[in-house]
């Protein structure tokens, strides 16, 4: 199981991690810590920041909707945001909104930028390999499924606390279903 992707809200997140890392930053920097950021709100809140399929790639774990949104540019407000990518890089184009997110989401960005500034992206690569029991390690250009019920076991949680919030998830889902 997991969360629906909200495009506005990765971009906010995204443009939030350039910010608060001090410039452009490496897209997969940026892949890494916005799955940092996600994995860490589902364990603090159980639900995600931006959401989306997880997946364990070579580089170690992304969100596919964010690698998405990277390659075409086609999340809400992400052409305004932030800039087409100048060979590894991104950029931001202006000072970014964070309208979407919550005190508690944008203290999580800042939390996981703030816990990983001294590392570089090679090192950040292989603290998330080591250090996120959920990833399973691929070759070449394969990818494996990530899903929240995995991550919250890799982390030791209860059967009734995964439960849990996956119950919440899938009403979130029909709920937004309703909406749509």
């Amino acid at each position: 199981m997991n969360f629906p992707n909200h495009g506005k809200k990765a971009t906010q997140a995204v443009a939030r991690l350039i910010e608060k890392s001090g410039g452009p930053i490496d897209y997969l920097r940026a892949s890494k810590l916005i799955y940092l950021a996600d994995r860490q709100s589902i364990l603090k809140r159980g639900v995600p920041i931006v959401g989306g399929r997880y997946f364990s790639m070579r580089q170690g774990p992304v969100i596919s909707e964010v690698m998405d949104f990277v390659k075409s540019q086609n999340a809400p407000e992400w052409k305004s945001t932030i800039s087409p990518r100048h060979g590894h890089e991104l950029r931001l184009v202006c000072t970014p909104s964070t309208r979407a997110l919550s005190q508690a989401e944008l203290v999580i960005l800042d939390s996981v930028v703030t816990e990983h500034a001294q590392r570089t992206t090679e090192e950040l690569v292989e603290w998330c390999h080591k250090n996120c029991p959920e990833y399973e390690p691929v070759s070449g250009s394969g990818r494996k499924p990530i899903t929240v019920e995995s991550i919250l076991k890799a982390v030791g949680k209860t059967q009734k606390q995964i439960r849990k919030v996956v119950d919440e998830a899938l009403e979130i889902q029909e709920l937004n279903a309703m909406l749509a």
